[in-house]
Order: structure tokens, then C-alpha cells, then sequence
């Protein structure tokens, strides 16, 4: 036998062939594991179909909300082989179909309509108490948990200053445009400016992210001042009806911004009116190191700057009594509304 062994035997007696031992599958062999398998099969599945004879089903309940049911034709839903189609009924339709008509935005009406300032302007005691609140939590840090830049206690002085020029998309992709403001803000500065790409999607101006949206160039230390100083006796003076300016433009921390509608008032852009191809203004920033209204209107006056009568209060938006701005789009009833 060929899975057998032959012993030894007499003269003449038959050899007897013996079968070898079969091993026993480990708890870890394939054939044991199967056989596990079964033997839990074999006891759940007949407990199983027992606990589901014996369960009883609730009645459903007498009243039950009335349900309206849609046809949705093939293709409707792009499921289990359907095409790829138009959708012949959209789910406007299929709303209509059911008797649930779309919710419509809410208008308020003209009575209920508010006039409201955006932002109210701080108080100087705000002010204070919040510059108190900011020394005192300065002054509890110690070594590297100090915050950089200025602080409460530092001598108040101008830090640096910005000047900006904004280009709508189209605009901005015009390379004669753009080496335009280019020389422009090189001439005025002293410093090559450099070209601001759209950090967002913004609707207002076109700009998409990663485009080209303006120009703009800071100046510190010596430039700074430099300019500062021709702003304050050759380039205001040079605006038509200028009176000063507004005391009442200064954001919470003492910086202020202004802008100029076109090139005129800036005397080193005399020679370039006739290449001259767009007419655009500028928005130029002080930044300085105080914490307040109070004390960046006091350094700026020190320095020279003539300020004249506040500013006008800026028209009021229209406001629900929910506190929702709401777009109005005739003007007259709004004008009567705010009369």
C-alpha cells in the first residue's frame, strides 16, 4: 500500500498493511475553524426562526395623516439602470404635484421697516476701560508669552504707512493699466509697489481667487515720514474744496484711512496726464501705535494735520424688527418711510 507501511512476518505469512495516523486539525487549521462555523450556525439559525414565529405585529393605528403619492417616471431619479436623461419631472414640480407650493422670501412690510446705524461709533470711556483691560492682561504675561507689538505704555508715534489702489477684474488683467498704477505708486512712494492678488471670491468687484485686484506699497522710517510730510503741505492742499479733514474717520485704534478720487491732488503725476489711460484713486492709511480715538486724533494734530468739521453721519439702513437688513428696492418709499 502506498500510504501504508509493511511490517516485519514470518516465513510465509501474508504481510498485513498498516494505514498511518491521521493527525488532528489544531484550533487554528481551516477545517477547524469550519467546523466551528457550522456548529454556531447550527444553533443560531433554528433559535432565530423561533424568535421570529413567535413575535406578534402592533395594528397599526385608526388615524393615520393622509400621504399623497408622486408618479416619477423613468429616468426621474437616475437610480437602478435608469438614464442619464433630463429629468422630465424636477422636484418644483413634483412639490406642485403634491399640493406644497414653495415657501417665498419674507418681506417685511413698509411699517415694520427700521433705520438703523451698522456700527455704533466707541465712546472714549469704552475706550479707556478696554486700553485698562488690555494692560493689566499684558502685564500678567511673563518672558515668551509677551505678544509682539506696541503697547499701552510705549511713547505714541506713527508705525507705518499704506497706500492702496483697487482695480476691478477686468481692469486688473490690462497690463497697460496696470504697469500704469505701477509707475504711479513708484513715483509717489519712492518704492516699487507690489501686486495684490483676491485672497477670496468677492462679487462686488469681480475678483476671483488668486487674480490680480490692485496695488499697494508700505512705507516705514524715512519714506514714511517723507511722505507724511509732503501729504501734509503739497498734496491736501492740492484737493478741490478740501476744508480738513474728518476727526470723526478714525477706527477703535487710532488709525486712519483717506481717500483721493483721482491723480490731481499728487503734483508728481503732472508729466504722466497725458499717457494717462485709467483715472483712479487712492486710499492712503496712518498707522500708528495708539489704542484709542483720543490719542491717534492728538498725534496727528501734533504732527500738523489740519482737521476740520466731523464728518456727516452716514445714511442709516433699513432694518426689520427682527434686526434683518433688508434690500429696499423702491427708494421713494424708503424716503418717505425715513421722513
Amino acid at each position: 500500500q502506498a500510504s501504508g507501511r509493511v511490517v516485519p512476518h514470518t516465513t510465509g505469512a501474508r504481510p498485513m498493511p498498516v494505514m498511518a495516523a491521521i493527525p488532528r486539525p489544531s484550533a487554528s487549521s481551516p477545517a477547524r475553524r469550519s467546523l466551528m462555523r457550522g456548529a454556531v450556525a447550527a444553533v443560531a439559525v433554528p433559535a432565530a426562526l423561533a424568535g421570529l414565529l413567535s413575535l406578534r405585529l402592533h395594528p397599526f393605528p385608526a388615524a393615520q395623516p393622509e400621504v399623497t403619492f408622486v408618479f416619477m417616471p423613468s429616468g426621474a431619479c437616475g437610480l437602478y439602470g435608469a438614464s442619464a436623461q433630463r429629468p422630465s419631472l424636477t422636484a418644483m414640480s413634483a412639490a406642485k404635484a403634491a399640493g406644497d407650493e414653495p415657501k417665498k422670501k419674507y418681506r417685511p412690510p413698509v411699517e415694520e421697516i427700521q433705520y438703523v446705524q451698522k456700527l455704533p461709533a466707541e465712546t472714549p470711556e469704552a475706550a479707556l476701560t478696554r486700553v485698562e483691560k488690555k494692560t493689566i492682561w499684558l502685564k500678567s504675561l511673563k518672558g515668551k508669552f509677551v505678544p509682539r507689538g506696541p503697547k499701552p505704555w510705549d511713547e505714541h508715534r506713527f508705525t507705518k504707512v499704506c497706500i492702496q489702489v483697487k482695480l476691478n477684474a477686468k481692469t486688473a488683467t490690462n497690463t497697460k493699466i496696470m504697469n500704469q498704477v505701477t509707475e504711479e505708486m513708484r513715483r509717489i512712494s519712492g518704492m516699487h509697489p507690489r501686486v495684490v492678488k483676491a485672497k477670496a471670491n468677492l462679487n462686488v468687484y469681480g475678483w476671483r481667487e488668486g487674480m490680480p485686484c490692485g496695488v499697494a506699497v508700505t512705507l516705514r522710517g524715512k519714506l514714511m515720514t517723507d511722505f507724511m510730510t509732503r501729504l501734509n503741505m503739497v498734496i491736501l492742499p492740492r484737493v478741490r474744496d478740501f476744508e480738513g479733514l474728518y476727526p470723526n474717520s478714525f477706527d477703535n485704534d487710532g488709525n486712519y484711512w483717506m481717500g483721493f478720487e483721482n491723480q490731481e491732488p499728487f503734483r508728481e503725476l503732472d508729466d504722466m496726464i497725458d499717457d494717462r489711460v485709467l483715472t483712479h484713486g487712492f486710499y492712503v492709511g496712518i498707522i500708528n501705535n495708539c489704542f484709542t480715538q483720543m490719542d491717534g486724533l492728538a498725534l496727528m494734530k501734533n504732527f500738523g494735520f489740519p482737521f476740520g468739521d466731523p464728518h456727516p453721519p452716514r445714511p442709516l439702513k433699513p432694518v426689520d424688527k427682527m434686526g434683518t437688513y433688508v434690500a429696499i428696492k423702491n427708494k421713494k418709499v424708503a424716503k418717505q418711510d425715513r421722513r
